[in-house]
């Protein structure tokens, strides 16, 4: 079975199609931790957290790696997940809760 190239078909499709949701999920949050740094002072690492959400808002299809690599600098996918990490608690949303979940905190 790991051989057939019908199933690595079936099964890249299936990871694009996760990878599109978890994309869309991310973006999600991202709109709402822009919405918290916004009303935060303009300091150049909040402005850079604010650039990488929009960025993920903006590309919600995107993987990890090609919209850190289209970031300035460009940066790696470890990177760019690391600063969307750092982006979302910053604006108090944690990555692993679901955007209808409001809280805003654990």
């Amino acid at each position: 079975m790991a051989n057939n190239p019908r199933w690595a078909e079936i099964s890249a499709d299936i990871n694009a199609q996760r990878a599109s949701h978890a994309g869309r999920q991310q973006a999600a949050l991202a709109r709402r931790a822009v919405a918290a740094l916004a009303e935060q002072q303009a300091e150049a690492h909040v402005q850079r957290w604010i650039a990488a959400l929009e960025h993920r808002i903006a590309n919600p299809g995107g993987s990890l790696a090609e919209l850190g690599a289209s970031m300035t600098p460009p940066m790696t996918k470890n990177a760019y997940a690391a600063l969307l990490r750092r982006a979302l608690a910053a604006g108090g949303v944690s990555s692993d809760q679901t955007p209808s979940d409001h809280s805003g905190k654990d």
